[in-house]
């Protein structure tokens, strides 16, 4: 199976772009700390092609603390996109 590849480098550009160089989700508990990009599904639910998963609408960038929280919580996460992804 092929692998489905996020382009980081994109996701920081248009991140940056925007000017969010900070953690979107601000979760209780929130440090701002190390920040990822939290997607809305979780990989294997996107076409094989990437194309869906590199989407500026799919991801947040978020700090390690939301990001493992929404990674537990489906219905968070649905919640945290319907807020800033709308």
């Amino acid at each position: 199976m092929k692998k489905k590849k996020f382009n980081v480098k994109k996701a920081e550009g248009v991140c940056l772009d925007k000017g969010v160089t900070y953690c979107e989700v601000r979760l209780a508990g929130c440090d701002n700390g190390i920040l990822t990009f939290a997607h809305r599904l979780k990989r294997r639910h996107y076409p094989k092609d990437g194309v869906l998963l590199n989407d500026p609408n799919e991801y947040v960038l978020a700090c390690m603390h939301c990001h493992q929280i929404m990674e537990k919580d489906p219905i968070l996460t649905k919640e945290v996109f319907e807020r800033l992804r709308p």
